[in-house]
């Protein structure tokens, strides 16, 4: 199967069209990279002052079910952190969240700050950084470092969780 027609490949898609319409509402005017090819990151952003830019990450991804927190592939944090620290233009990751109904993320600078939150009675000390089954690393941030930035609309929710690989019902979490 080619790398295109992967679900999470359609679902990331599927999430950076979301993520534009937002960001051409705003006025944002966003550069993408060409389709099907590797890329350093998803969107190159300018405001339409052209007084800033930043870099814009879009991950289609539902926050953790049983954990108040979010991640990112360890590798694609190490990148970049790489263009935050080597050129100074931060890097927002935005999550799109077929769970949560919504768009939520923050700067890379903002999520690695330091924090502790008490979770089931015991501190989690974020951001931090765990293997998975699979050998791959994740970086998790809580999602108090998140700023909302908009609700999805229930198509697009719908869309998204039938491209979701999660093989379990998504639960209620009390927070």
């Amino acid at each position: 199967m080619k790398f295109q027609d992967l679900p999470t490949t359609k679902k990331g898609d599927f999430a950076e069209k979301v993520l534009d319409l937002y960001l051409s509402s705003k006025g944002i005017i966003s550069y993408s990279p060409e389709k099907g090819k590797p890329h350093p990151f998803d969107r190159l952003c300018a405001s339409s002052d052209k007084k800033s830019i930043f870099i814009a990450e879009c991950k289609g991804k539902a926050r953790r079910t049983y954990y108040p927190d979010t991640g990112i592939n360890k590798s694609h944090y190490d990148d970049y952190l790489n263009i935050r620290v080597k050129y100074g233009i931060d890097v927002w990751i935005f999550f799109v969240d077929e769970f949560s109904k919504k768009i939520y993320g923050n700067l890379l600078s903002i999520l690695d700050e330091p924090r502790v939150i008490i979770h089931n009675n015991k501190p989690i000390h974020y951001p931090f950084t765990q293997s998975t089954k699979y050998g791959t690393f994740i970086r998790y941030f809580p999602l108090v470092a998140m700023e909302d930035i908009c609700d999805l609309t229930k198509e697009e929710s719908k869309i998204l969780t039938g491209l979701s690989r999660r093989n379990y019902e998504y639960e209620e979490v009390p927070f």
